[in-house]
């Protein structure tokens, strides 16, 4: 992209194969695709274990977890432990976003949801899209994925739903699933996954020609 480097944000309902588009996106760019890591680094520079981070991503603390990390770190005994500490919310979003934030400095990279798209907003070299679905299909392939049952896997999705456009609304002030704040919007269950993928190609491979 002439003198910028490329970041591509995907913001993607559960079930819908959002990850499935980074993941092919990565091998067809030759790019970096950027998910789990994130976490796994924010729990490395608090020495944390990964599975301690797992549960907090995307999803605010309900108010006993708030009251419990509040215990923790006023026991005048827990306390000598650095290893007890627990980022709040704002923290934590604050940890993500700045290492989000230096990976997209430094290079050309696809991120999967946390907040990428408005975290990346002012990047010159910004792409965003957000995969969505039918509730059918979501419920479908998260059967797949997980080999859960329907009402299972219906209730999951209720969950992360809810629990996602609040985490967003606290820290961005938007409606994460409003189109004008992409450059791209696909809904797999009308497209296929296969034709999303060369969809988002092409967008992206006009972004680098318009700017070469």
């Amino acid at each position: 992209m002439g003198n910028k480097h490329l970041v591509i944000t995907i913001s993607h309902q559960l079930g819908s194969g959002g990850a499935y588009l980074g993941q092919k996106l990565s091998e067809r760019l030759g790019l970096p695709f950027i998910d789990r890591e994130v976490l796994k680094k924010v729990a490395e520079q608090l020495n944390l274990a990964e599975t301690a981070l797992a549960g907090r991503e995307e999803r605010l603390s309900t108010f006993w977890q708030s009251f419990m990390r509040i215990a923790v770190l006023t026991d005048p005994v827990e306390c000598l432990s650095p290893d007890n500490y627990l980022p709040n919310d704002r923290e934590l979003f604050k940890l993500e976003s700045d290492y989000i934030g230096r990976i997209a400095d430094k290079s050309s990279a696809i991120f999967l949801g946390r907040c990428g798209r408005y975290i990346l907003r002012q990047h010159p070299g910004h792409i965003s899209i957000l995969v969505h679905a039918n509730l059918p299909d979501r419920i479908k392939r998260i059967q797949q994925l997980y080999c859960s049952g329907e009402d299972e896997a219906k209730k999951l999705i209720e969950t992360n739903d809810r629990e996602r456009t609040a985490y967003i609304r606290a820290f961005t002030r938007q409606d994460w699933l409003d189109a004008r704040w992409y450059d791209l919007c696909v809904n797999t269950s009308s497209l296929g996954l296969e034709k999303v993928v060369e969809i988002a190609l092409a967008l992206i491979k006009e972004a680098e020609t318009a700017e070469a």
